[in-house]
């Protein structure tokens, strides 16, 4: 079934292909279709970074915010109780130690609002040129006149039929077909490196968003708050006054992007949207990609020599990104620990279900090997 539904969609594609560049002009059709892989690319990474305004939408046209805010608020007092069972409830006092020690609210209310999403902005947009990149310079794009070659003929010229008869069409070589999990990450091209760690980014997203949308947290900052009302005039604050004390940094020191009573703020942003902690899960996928494109040192390289230690403090220095930022959503009020912890978690989950397929794909392909390889030289 997975199998007959994997080839009806691309059947799909290439019809979509031949459909706008036309049967005959063979070089537009490859363009036509990487063209279109970077639009439903862009559409798909679009579409999992507004997780958190999707999730906002969805509870503000389902749910009566009433019931949304008590579900939040219990949500909040069971991760509090959980923190001080285990003894990490430090949220509060490790704000108030660095409002009176360090302060700089500025810098880490903006750091908060813009670094989470322009570095991880930068960091899609890498892989993905990388991707196009070695798509364009690297892969032996030839005519494809399918069906008609003998296998000889189509071992001289360094390609093969596609397993369809419905038009000729441009393909890489096949040797640029790598079973992907066959190989270490190293080994695999930089489209599959791609694919491997978007496919991580995007799963991760919405074990998150599904977090939003059944486990709606309060964050610290909204606990002690009772004037903080939203786009409808409701209350979003649980007036815990007596028993919390967090400060709304944003609210009372600012930022240099944008502010919690900004209109648009308030319409699209879930309140609610604070377990698991997006901001870590995707600055820990960030320091997870940088690490795995930079490989293990070369065997070559002396432990003793200056190079491979400089080359390890490049690699791994970027681990010092999720921590600060861990630190930050800690103590502008913005997150529990226990949801960087659950952010975490997602990142190991999703980053192990990926896997988890791979390694059932490369064992479904070495079993059917000789049906399925024909399929893997498609241009996207």
């Amino acid at each position: 079934m997975k199998r007959r539904l994997s080839m009806v969609f691309k059947s799909l594609k290439r019809k979509i292909v031949v459909g706008i560049a036309g049967p005959s002009s063979h070089q537009r059709q490859a363009v036509v279709s990487l063209a279109l892989l970077a639009l439903t690319e862009l559409a798909l990474l679009t579409l999992t970074f507004c997780t958190n305004f999707l999730s906002a939408y969805i509870h503000n046209t389902l749910e009566v915010f009433h019931g949304f805010r008590l579900r939040a608020l219990s949500n909040a007092l069971s991760v509090v109780s959980f923190e001080r069972v285990m003894g990490i409830f430090v949220e509060q006092p490790l704000q108030r130690w660095h409002d009176a020690n360090l302060g700089g609210w500025t810098f880490w209310n903006t750091y908060y609002a813009g670094v989470h999403p322009v570095v991880t902005v930068l960091f899609l947009v890498f892989i993905l040129i990388r991707m196009f990149a070695w798509k364009l310079t690297s892969v032996n794009w030839k005519r494809m006149n399918e069906g008609t070659m003998s296998p000889a003929t189509a071992a001289a010229t360094d390609y093969a039929p596609l397993a369809s008869n419905d038009s000729p069409y441009y393909a890489p070589e096949n040797t640029s077909a790598v079973v992907v999990t066959q190989c270490s990450f190293g080994d695999m091209t930089p489209a599959q490196q791609y694919r491997f760690l978007r496919a991580v980014w995007v799963l991760g997203a919405w074990l998150a968003f599904f977090g939003f949308l059944f486990i709606p947290t309060m964050p610290p900052r909204l606990l002690p708050v009772c004037d903080f009302l939203n786009y409808a005039g409701a209350n979003v604050g649980a007036c815990l006054t007596t028993e919390y004390s967090f400060i709304d940094t944003i609210s009372a020191h600012g930022s240099l992007l944008w502010d919690w009573n900004d209109d648009s703020v308030k319409t699209l942003n879930n309140p609610y949207a604070a377990f698991p902690s997006q901001h870590t899960l995707f600055a820990a996928w960030c320091a997870m990609t940088w690490i795995m494109l930079m490989g293990p040192a070369s065997r070559s390289l002396s432990t003793s020599s200056v190079r491979y230690w400089l080359r390890g403090l490049l690699r791994w220095g970027i681990v010092v990104y999720p921590m600060v930022t861990v630190y930050c959503i800690v103590i502008t009020g913005n997150h529990y620990i226990a949801d960087a912890l659950g952010g975490l978690v997602a990142l190991a989950v999703s980053y192990g279900g990926v896997y988890a397929y791979y390694l059932y794909k490369d064992r479904h392909i070495a079993y059917h090997k000789d049906e399925t390889m024909a399929s893997t030289v498609l241009p996207y």
